[in-house]
């Protein structure tokens, strides 16, 4: 009887156990949760309506130090992978807008509670409040101990411990630790999907804003990547989706990275200089605070115009000048605020660097430590928002668990 550990209950290891179980049933299964229940940070996915896949999974939607291992790994998942695991557990779902598919429920707590009964019906063991301190390798397979004393022996592991980012939902970091002990390297880990900061000048007042946009990465004056959506401006900096997506591209270290944030994307700085210019010739006599009433949101109008030195806000509109109109323009067009970080760990929604994917192949099998598998947001791979991570973390576990389970 093939005796399997897998280290994490989360959607990696929850996946990896009831797929090692179809595939062999015979086999003793037992999942090490350091958390008092499994699942715990699914809970809180999708604003609790847990965002499972998506009907657009593609390699474009993944971010790795090692690319081309990413891509091989990524076009082996495709989207009815994850939709036929679940339709198998008796889970329905439905697809909304921008491909994002949710259970037809749309609760997260729903999507628990089906995999803890799969867990049930295949009688898989749960052991909660493990936390694993140690995986040794010798000739007879593994020895896995936790920190409270206890030893379990295996044939096969899975390291499904999960990254370092909402460490509230039990996620530290640690299984790095346990990977690098079996001989595994890493990429640096940074937190993605994750809002960053900024070192603007005339930020305040500008906190609670929410408005559509633009916004380009550029690190030493080159575009690294852009998102539209909307956004949202805090004390600290910049929030919303677009933002979130453009952190999977910072990496470790913010040095030389800046945002240039277009308020008003689809048109172009001339036509809003034609536009400005003729609101000036109409109304000459309204102040600045008023003259592009209707435009953009005023607080923000009136950060770029600090921006651009162009005040105070009680001048006529008729008393600008063409280079501050133009000033204008190129403020409203490409607000340039440099980047100073992110949030950090506790406000990430996933972990960027991990576990080298050319050190595990196509099973997700380690190359460095045979009867090891490794699977989910402990490797090197993380996915744009959408539910893309999700899917990743699913079919990955699905894979390693059948590859463990192998007779």
């Amino acid at each position: 009887m093939k005796r399997i550990l897998i280290i994490g209950g989360g959607a990696a290891g929850l996946a990896a156990a009831l797929s090692a179980a179809k595939a062999n049933p015979s086999a003793q299964i037992t999942v090490l949760e350091g958390l008092d229940r499994v699942g715990k940070k699914l809970l809180a996915t999708g604003n609790g309506r847990c965002n499972l896949t998506n009907a657009d999974i593609t390699p474009a939607h993944y971010h790795s130090s090692q690319p081309e291992a990413l891509a091989r790994l990524v076009s082996a998942m495709p989207t009815d992978k994850t939709l036929s695991f679940f339709a198998s557990l008796g889970l329905y779902c439905a697809e909304e807008e921008q491909g994002r598919i949710y259970p037809y429920s749309r609760q997260a707590s729903m999507v628990v509670d089906v995999l803890l009964l799969a867990l049930e019906r295949s009688h898989i063991r749960v052991a909660c409040g493990s936390r694993v301190s140690a995986i040794l390798r010798d000739e007879t397979g593994f020895q896995v101990r936790t920190e409270a004393g206890t030893d379990y022996r295996g044939d096969a592991v899975i390291l499904t411990a999960g990254g370092r980012a909402a460490p509230k939902q039990g996620t530290d970091g640690s299984g790095y630790g346990l990977a690098k002990r079996l001989g595994h390297r890493y990429a640096p880990l940074f937190p993605c999907l994750v809002p960053l900061t900024c070192d603007a000048p005339h930020w305040k007042g500008l906190k609670g804003v929410r408005a559509p946009g633009r916004v380009t990465l550029l690190h030493d004056g080159q575009a690294v990547a852009a998102e539209t959506g909307e956004l949202q401006f805090t004390e600290y900096g910049l929030s919303g989706i677009p933002v979130f997506q453009l952190s999977c591209h910072l990496g470790a270290d913010p040095k030389g990275y800046w945002l240039s944030v277009d308020l008003l994307p689809g048109g172009e700085e001339d036509a809003l200089v034609r536009l400005m210019r003729e609101r000036c010739s109409r109304f000459p006599e309204t102040p600045l605070e008023d003259f592009l009433l209707g435009l953009i949101h005023k607080r923000l109008l009136y950060a770029v115009m600090k921006t651009a030195g162009v005040g105070p806000l009680s001048r006529p509109a008729g008393s600008l000048s063409p280079e501050e109109l133009t000033e204008l323009a190129r403020g409203m067009k490409g607000w340039l605020l440099p980047v100073t970080g992110t949030l950090g760990w506790a406000q990430a929604q996933v972990t960027g660097g991990g576990v080298l994917l050319s050190e595990v192949d196509e099973r997700f099998a380690s190359k460095r430590c045979p009867g090891l598998y490794l699977a989910g947001g402990v490797l090197d791979a993380v996915g744009d928002c959408g539910g893309y991570n999700l899917h990743w973390a699913w079919c990955s576990g699905m894979t390693a668990g059948e590859a463990a389970a192998g007779i």
